[in-house]
């Protein structure tokens, strides 16, 4: 029946979530607490929220791209669901592993792949390449490290 249909959203996350226990398999065996991290994480969601709704022109000038009110309007609204983020998972019950704090972080890996598809977009505005690519590279680690703690904290690594 229709209603027992997978969404595109449904499938797109639980494909993501297939992949994350071979990410987190490859990754070297690192002695950190999952909860430790995903505390960490939404600290780094706090920081990173605060400089995207505060000051999107330099979200802009760190991308190399043009200054643009729409986009630092995106950026700002991109802003406000990292500050979600974060105070999602520092908010979360408990220091031991849980469904919240694991939906929390699961959260910010569907944000990375939403932050992924707005960089893609915005490639094609660059001025500075290289700094788009260093940019670029620090988002897809950070992603990764969500990936592993989400991974972790589901029990699927």
């Amino acid at each position: 029946m229709w209603f027992n249909q997978e969404t595109t959203s449904e499938r797109l996350m639980r494909q993501v979530r297939e992949r994350a226990s071979d990410v987190a398999h490859a990754l070297p065996d690192v002695e950190v607490e999952a909860v430790d991290a995903a505390r960490a994480l939404g600290w780094a969601s706090l920081a990173i929220g605060a400089v995207e709704l505060i000051a999107p022109q330099h979200v802009e000038n760190l991308l190399g791209l043009p200054h643009d009110k729409e986009r630092q309007g995106a950026i700002r609204a991109l802003g406000v669901r990292e500050l979600g983020h974060g105070l999602n998972i520092l908010g979360a019950d408990d220091d031991e592993p849980n469904a919240q704090l694991a939906s929390a972080v699961w959260a910010r890996v569907a944000g990375d792949v939403l932050d992924t598809v707005c960089l893609g977009k915005a490639s094609h505005y660059t001025k500075a390449p290289g700094q788009f690519m260093a940019v670029s590279a620090m988002v897809a680690a950070i992603g990764i490290a969500d990936l592993w703690c989400a991974a972790k904290l589901s029990g699927e690594a």
